[in-house]
């Protein structure tokens, strides 16, 4: 019996080894609002917008707005660098690693009811790729217009455009033509339109 246990604690130990563990806003990388200055026209502002898990379970999340500055201007960066270099906190599912985000800022967290049509009483715990029902939708934008393009590619497999918008909105039973953009107008001012 000890033994079995044992082996069940190792094995649930390198589960969550496994998964990428999230925490607070990083405020020593990036900062709020969008890239400006010198980061202006280099650095890429993330947008992160709950949508339907503000204040889900009593804890408010109000849509962030940082930017993530390009430590080496003209070099190219994924969607997830432009995330981490912003300070989100970013979980990734054990099977695919960061291929695939399950967690913003801690976002559905483990113990949060995600109330899916298909599953009133779902809770994310980041194994598998999240369903279709649940799931944060990545979009970007140039900054020259106002309006979000649904990214067809992960994260991890697109690069973040200098100047321009990374957006994270979390979509809650829509469907692929309702899923939510990010509720924050994608325009940078010293991008030309």
């Amino acid at each position: 019996m000890r033994r079995a246990l044992s082996v069940a604690s190792v094995l649930i130990g390198l589960m969550v080894a496994a998964t990428p563990q999230a925490s607070a806003v990083d405020q020593a990388l990036g900062y709020a609002g969008i890239c400006t200055g010198a980061d202006a026209l280099t650095g890429t502002t993330v947008v992160i917008d709950f949508q339907e898990l503000d204040g889900n379970g009593g804890v408010a999340a109000p849509t962030i707005t940082r930017c993530s500055p390009n430590a080496s201007p003209g070099t190219n960066r994924t969607g997830i660098k432009a995330l981490q270099d912003a300070g989100i906190a970013v979980t990734g599912v054990a099977q695919w690693g960061l291929g695939f985000v399950c967690r913003l800022e801690n976002r559905p967290s483990s113990t949060e009811v995600i109330r899916r049509a298909s599953n009133p009483n779902y809770k994310e715990a980041c194994v598998r790729t999240p369903p279709a029902e649940a799931y944060w939708s990545y979009w970007h934008a140039d900054g020259a217009g106002t309006t979000w393009t649904y990214s067809n590619f992960g994260a991890l497999n697109r690069n973040a455009i200098p100047g321009g918008f990374e957006g994270w909105s979390f979509s809650l039973n829509k469907t692929a033509t309702t899923n939510p953009p990010p509720r924050v107008t994608p325009r940078n001012p010293a991008v030309n339109p």
